[in-house]
Order: structure tokens, then C-alpha cells, then sequence
């Protein structure tokens, strides 16, 4: 069976990093798979280059599941955007779709805007989640994301940005979330 589940890591992170590997065992108690893209230097990443590893790691094919983390949200709504796929569910986590003052050298992400015309109509379920105390990507981001993409927004009290320096190695509410839209899809 072809993996349907992918998972797109952010800026200066890596598959083995933060709640990633905790995703990966826990969802694999369920039978399931899911692929850690271990995307191209992550530490000064291109937009362009970014896009070509994801069309030659995600399978382009309708109902996959992308979880984006970072910078990995805006990467997972390039990849929907450029392609003829329906059905896609998505779970963006510390997400943002627009220039960020905490983080401005990744503006080539986001100075083409998404088209969420396009975009829209590929999506079956959305969730963002974001932490009132996101140091990194102040939860108002990941808001106008949620408002974009038209779907469920959580905002946990705290958790900051979700990774292994504040001490976050595992993220049950996007467990959670991915068993929802795994009954939600059957």
C-alpha cells in the first residue's frame, strides 16, 4: 500500500528532531506509516529547491495527509497548490502563510502569496495548532492561516513552538487530530 502520510519538518529541523520520531512510533501502533522528509538544507533553505524535493517525496495522489511543522506548513500548501490533487487533509502545526517579523530570511516562501482559490477546493479536513507563548511564530500566524484555510484552529495555552529545546518531544493533540481524520475519512 502506498504511504499516505507525510510529514514536512521547518527551518533548521530534521526528521529525528522534536515530536517527530514520538509521531512516527505512535501512529505506527496503528498500522500506519508515515514519511519523515528529511528536506534539503534545512538551515538555509530554498523555496525552489524545497518544492522539488516535496514533488519527488509526496505522492500526488488524492486523500494524502501532509503535517506540517514551521516552515514545513507553508511548504505543504506550495506543494497542494502546484499540483491536481483532491481529497488532501492537513494538520499545520506553528504554521504561518505570510512574511514573519521573528523570521524574515525565510521571506521566499511567501512572496508569492497562495492562491487559496486553488487550494481550497483540494482540502478534505484542516487543522492548525499554535501555543499563545510561540516564541518563534507568534500564534497571530498561525490564526490568519486558520482563517485562510477556513478550518478548526487550536491554540494551546502553552507549548511554545513545539520542539525539543523547550523540551517537546511528543504532541498528542496532533495524534489526536490524525485518528480523527483517519475515522473521519473511512
Amino acid at each position: 500500500m502506498e504511504n499516505k502520510l507525510f510529514l514536512i519538518h521547518g527551518y533548521t529541523a530534521q526528521p529525528s528532531d522534536n515530536w517527530f520520531p514520538w509521531l512516527k512510533n505512535e501512529i505506527k501502533k496503528d498500522n500506519l506509516t508515515i514519511s519523515l522528509l528529511e528536506m534539503p538544507n534545512s538551515q538555509d533553505p530554498d523555496p525552489l529547491v524545497w518544492d522539488a524535493y516535496c514533488d519527488a517525496h509526496i505522492s500526488q495522489t488524492d486523500g494524502i495527509t501532509i503535517i506540517g511543522h514551521s516552515l514545513g506548513c507553508i511548504q505543504a500548501l506550495r506543494f497542494i497548490e502546484r499540483h491536481d490533487i483532491k481529497q488532501v487533509n492537513l494538520i499545520l502545526v506553528s504554521g504561518f502563510d505570510e512574511k514573519t517579523h521573528t523570521l524574515p530570511q525565510l521571506a521566499g516562501f511567501t512572496d508569492q502569496a497562495i492562491d487559496y482559490a486553488t487550494v481550497l477546493p483540494k482540502i478534505n479536513q484542516a487543522v492548525v495548532i499554535s501555543a499563545l507563548d510561540d516564541d518563534i511564530i507568534p500564534y497571530v500566524y498561525s490564526e490568519t492561516l486558520a482563517r485562510h484555510l477556513k478550518c478548526k484552529l487550536i491554540v494551546m495555552p502553552e507549548g511554545k513552538h513545539f520542539i525539543d529545546r523547550d523540551g517537546i518531544l511528543d504532541l498528542p493533540v496532533v495524534y489526536d487530530e490524525l485518528l480523527a481524520f483517519v475515522k473521519n475519512s473511512d
